[in-house]
């Protein structure tokens, strides 16, 4: 049975969310995790900090072995950030793990996840090894793959459920439209490409739901 967890951690429980914790406006969102064979290699999107205090606040902590600026965008800017694996924090469990990660963010005071995997027992290992290493990570959300039928809005996660509120509550569906992704983006506080993927992924759960009960 398909899980999907929510999970988050506050940002002083960890090492990436310490780096991240001196700046007060900011808001990371991760893009792609990458693992190498001596290192994890995340490539996150930050608005609200000067890349000079990105830098720098990253590379106070130790955890980073390299941290360098790709593009940036509307305010946005894109790192590539590679963490040594000598340091076992959440980022290499996440990698090591059998979870598929579908979003990460995080703020100053908190880290909002959200995993899936084949059944709990992957779940359960990666939330006890963080337990274990003194990560205060708390569980939010859990989910199985095929809820009752008259609980469907448990199907999304918190942020897909806001993501279509929103954008339905702002005339995003209405044509003309009456706000744009760029606009209900920043409203939240995450890049255009989240907040469409949290839409797509949204309307893909309920789309399903739709098929499978013409079917039946």
């Amino acid at each position: 049975m398909v899980v999907y967890a929510e999970l988050t951690i506050p940002a002083d429980g960890f090492r990436i969310g310490k780096a991240f914790s001196t700046l007060p406006d900011v808001r990371v969102e991760l893009d792609r995790v990458v693992p190498t064979m001596d290192a994890v290699v995340p490539f996150i999107w930050v608005r609200g900090a000067p890349p000079a205090d990105v830098v720098r606040a990253t590379r106070e902590q130790g955890a980073v072995q390299e941290i360098s600026v790709l593009s940036t965008h509307d305010e946005r800017t894109l790192y590539r950030v590679v963490w040594n694996r000598t340091f076992n924090d959440t980022m290499v469990s996440i990698s090591d793990s059998e979870l598929a990660l579908l979003s990460g963010s995080g703020t100053a005071e908190q880290w909002h996840f959200e995993f899936r995997g084949g059944s709990k027992a992957p779940l359960s290992a990666f939330i006890t090894e963080l337990r274990e290493d003194g990560i205060p990570i708390r569980v939010v959300r859990l989910a199985e793959d095929r809820p009752k039928r008259d609980d469907r809005e448990n199907r999304l996660t918190g942020p897909q459920y806001e993501a279509v509120q929103l954008a339905y509550e702002r005339g995003y569906f209405d044509d003309p439209r009456g706000s744009s992704l760029d606009t209900l983006a920043d409203e939240v506080g995450v890049s255009r490409q989240a907040f469409s993927g949290r839409l797509r992924r949204a309307f893909a759960t309920l789309t399903e739901d739709i098929v499978d009960d013409y079917v039946e």
